[in-house]
């Protein structure tokens, strides 16, 4: 039995100095390319705060939207970019699986490496220049915060760290499943698309929406616990503490789900041959 741990706690280690090194080799490469590094991130900041104009026009005609004020509607806003653009950042190669890997026969060569396929497609590239979503997600929580009057304590910081995690691997976890399913159903990308639209939904109050569409969000395709529920701890909002405190559990459940289809779909992925 301890044989058997041990094998598993080095193979863990293998594993965190791999991504190390990947992390490490990307940062050089990025540096390598800084004008299309600064290009991209400046035309993603550009993009955010079109958003962020988008939700302040909403109050400019309205104090409220059914009891949920600017400040705070912005704070929740800006944990869902948060959690998107730790997402994009180390997760976007999954959204061209099917295109890169699959159609034109890459995945091959993921298969005959002894390290696991996720993984390596997860890590063969970072989009870098992604950290203007978590960025400018992360200014308009502190923001919202300061404007609320919040104050948290390295104990609340803390917590909020782990929901954010959390929230991430449930956005990882939806997007290998659905990448799970082009093993067997090729797309070229549109089902991904459809579903980052979709996740357009988790940028605002659950409640604000129909029963039908909540129920969706919460139990379906999980959204709202990547930035609606999560949101609710720093902002005092106690009748939803016991989703909050769901959000690593629904995490751990989705993320297993996920590895469960991508290892079937290796087993069912055919070679594009010669």
């Amino acid at each position: 039995m301890w044989g058997g741990r041990i094998v598993i706690m080095k193979r863990f280690l293998l594993y965190i100095r791999l991504f190390g090194a990947y992390v490490s080799n990307s940062v050089k490469m990025r540096l390598t390319y800084r004008e299309d590094f600064l290009s991209g991130f400046v035309a993603g900041v550009m993009n955010q705060l079109i958003g962020v104009l988008f939700v302040a026009t909403i109050f400019v005609r309205v104090p409220d939207i059914k009891g949920w004020h600017r400040e705070e509607v912005f704070f929740i806003y800006g944990f869902a970019q948060l959690t998107l653009g730790l997402f994009f950042v180390f997760c976007s190669n999954l959204l061209d699986l099917s295109e890169r890997y699959i159609v034109e026969g890459r995945f091959d060569q993921v298969l005959v490496r002894p390290l696991n396929s996720l993984f390596q497609v997860l890590t063969e590239r970072i989009y870098w220049e992604e950290s203007s979503v978590a960025l400018v997600g992360l200014a308009i929580m502190l923001y919202s915060a300061r404007r609320l009057g919040l104050e948290a304590g390295p104990a609340q910081c803390l917590a909020t760290a782990g929901l954010v995690l959390s929230a991430s691997l449930i956005l990882l976890g939806i997007f290998v499943i659905l990448g799970s399913a082009t093993f067997w159903f090729n797309d070229r990308g549109g089902a991904s698309s459809l579903m980052l639209v979709l996740q357009g939904f988790s940028q605002y109050p659950a409640t604000i929406y129909g029963r039908t569409i909540r129920l969706v969000l919460t139990l379906v395709i999980p959204y709202a616990f990547t930035a609606f529920y999560p949101a609710m701890h720093l902002l005092g909002r106690r009748e939803f503490s016991a989703y909050t405190w769901s959000t690593p559990a629904v995490a751990a459940v989705v993320m297993a789900v996920g590895l469960a289809a991508w290892h079937f779909g290796t087993r069912a992925y055919e070679s594009t041959g010669s």
